[in-house]
């Protein structure tokens, strides 16, 4: 009685090795591309850390403001020197940031009710305080809206949680 596998068995699993590797690399390669890309809310909150230490360590205020052209956040010194910047993506389609300014409200008319303004960018100050504000983000048809707490620059209120 011979023992041994038959050429068809062999070229059968010759097939599933390769479809197996083929996958493999498919999937390797998918991996690697998005290992460098944090999302856009991240880089922002990384940019919001930065600049509230940054006005911290200098003891002087912290400018952050988004670059449309280059798809930077930047951060500035008070005497507009640069100290940090954040690549908000690796394509070529840059995101959309707005920073607003959340306005007091006014008397009792305005109880409730969030009054914004545009603003260039924010103001981050020694004490660690900065502008009440909020971003809008828009990426393609998705946009969203983070409200950060002015005192810890932790975001309050995320518009994508229902």
């Amino acid at each position: 009685m011979r023992r041994g596998f038959t050429l068809i068995e062999l070229i059968l699993v010759i097939a599933l090795i390769a479809l197996v590797g083929g996958l493999m690399v498919v999937n390797a390669r998918a991996i690697l591309r998005g290992l460098g890309e944090e999302p856009v809310d991240r880089i922002l909150q990384n940019a919001v850390r930065e600049a509230r230490y940054q006005a911290a360590s200098l003891k002087e205020p912290a400018f952050l403001y988004y670059d449309e052209e280059e798809g930077l956040l930047r951060i500035n010194s008070g005497t507009g020197r640069e100290l940090a910047s954040f690549l908000t993506t690796e394509g070529e389609v840059f995101p959309e940031i707005e920073f607003e300014q959340i306005l007091p409200a006014r008397g009792l008319e305005g109880f409730g009710r969030d009054d914004t303004a545009p603003i260039d960018g924010i103001v981050f100050r020694p004490d660690r305080s900065s502008t009440p504000f909020q971003v809008i983000i828009s990426e393609g048809p998705r946009s969203f809206t983070l409200r950060y707490d002015p005192f810890s620059a932790i975001v309050i209120d995320d518009s994508r949680t229902p």
